[in-house]
């Protein structure tokens, strides 16, 4: 664990620390594109040598392991993220948040494989081997909470560049294995698979954090520790009351994508249906990708402007006009992509390319509205983002429940309308959020 010899960190390792984060940042930037370059090689191939019934089945076993992760990792990357920045800033003992987001990380660890057990068991029918499927998700979840954890203290910590390295890791292991694994391998093959990536790449992350503890001077574990545990108490609430609230943000949006998925595997297609959507649903992950590698150094960022708040709001809309470069470009590239990639793939994915062209538009509008949430999360106030959350995916939930199966098209429409819903009502938060609190502060 990291934490001073005096409550405030060595004054020389602390300016070491942001002197080394711009670097950082810049050299994760590269390492994630390389990454998503290799994930997306590792799909393509995979959609080519796999049967689109396994790749369905590996799409929707994913997304029930994101929406359980959602749920209960209870909010700790953007957290942890958020608190440890601000600790960095003001010069406050970094132990007590530590510990705090591990005993979290290891609750949400228990309770994820309480839920894939118990809720999730029984909508896994469809994998024709429900222990394994259970067991594989129950392996995954937990790895995916400890990369939650990993990486929302290696961008507090300066060490973004050792989350890009990690992407690669998992990226080029799935790519290999979608390369040389047997083309009968079933879905649940494919998640063991991703398991085994994680099993690698999460530990590289905590030895790379491990070492970072080096170069401060420490005490004894023990006293350490010892001398943390009532701080650490306090922390534990802070960190769950605001993770609590992220739970609302995301799982909601996390369980529509599921249920989605579950309607059209059910359906008539069944997991081969799933396969087209899936590709709209790589190529939304794909576009959404950038403004994630994005997240945590923007947040990082406003989060060390504090409380000035027309700081914040620059911040803010100069990140806008980036976001919507991004969204543009990716829009103009998924269009090219999918009339030079879909030919390649077997006929069954023909269909595809419309259901990828509403997926960009989709994937745009939840691009642009990555500023705006970022400012609220920032604040540790996360009411407006769980506002235009709910209303999003609540459309979404009541839409999907409308049909009693769904096509491809038919699912993927009805998460544009759930993104444009959620990125419309956030802007207008925002716009009259600013503007009242400038107003307040020039009276």
């Amino acid at each position: 664990m990291i934490d001073a010899e005096k409550r405030n960190p060595p004054r020389r390792a602390l300016e070491n620390l942001l002197a080394r984060s711009r670097t950082q940042n810049g050299m994760y930037l590269a390492t994630s594109l390389i990454a998503r370059v290799l994930n997306a090689a590792g799909m393509f191939i995979a959609l080519q040598r796999f049967a689109p019934s396994t790749f369905g089945e590996m799409s929707y076993l994913m997304a029930t392991a994101v929406s359980t992760v959602a749920f209960c990792s209870l909010g700790i990357e953007l957290s942890v993220n958020a608190r440890l920045t601000r600790k960095l800033k003001d010069g406050e003992a970094l132990t007590p948040t530590i510990l705090a987001a591990c005993i979290l990380a290891a609750v949400g660890i228990a309770l994820a494989c309480i839920a894939i057990g118990v809720a999730f068991a029984p909508q896994l029918t469809v994998t024709g081997s429900v222990r394994l499927a259970v067991a594989v998700l129950c392996i995954y979840s937990s790895f995916m909470i400890l990369t939650s954890l990993l990486t929302a203290m290696s961008f507090a910590l300066s060490r973004s560049l050792n989350v890009g390295i990690s992407y690669i890791i998992t990226s080029g292991l799935f790519a290999a294995f979608a390369i040389f694994a047997d083309s009968r391998t079933s879905g649940i093959g494919l998640m063991f698979l991703s398991v085994v990536t994680q099993i690698i790449s999460v530990p590289y992350m905590a030895i790379a954090l491990g070492r970072l503890a080096k170069s401060w001077q420490l005490r004894s574990a023990y006293t350490l520790i010892q001398s943390s545990l009532q701080a650490t108490g306090a922390e534990v609430k802070t960190l769950f009351l605001y993770g609590a609230k992220q739970i609302l943000v995301v799982s909601s949006v996390t369980f529509s994508q599921w249920l989605i998925q579950r309607k059209i595997v059910y359906g008539d297609g069944g997991a081969s249906e799933n396969a087209i959507y899936s590709i709209g649903n790589q190529i939304f992950n794909m576009m959404t990708f950038i403004p994630l590698i994005l997240t945590p150094i923007i947040i990082t960022r406003l989060a060390a402007a504090g409380d000035d708040i027309a700081l914040r709001r620059r911040i803010s809309l100069s990140s806008l006009k980036l976001f919507a470069a991004i969204a543009a470009a990716a829009c103009v590239a998924v269009f090219i992509g999918l009339r030079v990639g879909i030919p390649f793939l077997p006929p069954r994915y023909a269909a595809a390319e419309i259901t990828g062209l509403i997926a960009s538009f989709a994937a745009a509008f939840q691009i642009l509205k990555s500023p705006f949430s970022l400012f609220f999360l920032a604040e540790l106030k996360a009411s407006r983002e769980i506002a235009s959350a709910t209303a999003g995916s609540l459309f979404m939930i009541a839409a999907t429940a409308w049909y009693a199966q769904l096509s491809p098209n038919q699912g993927t429409t009805i998460r544009l309308l759930g993104c444009a819903l959620q990125g419309l009502l956030l802007a207008g938060m925002f716009l009259f959020e600013t503007r009242r609190r400038s107003d307040q502060n020039a009276l």
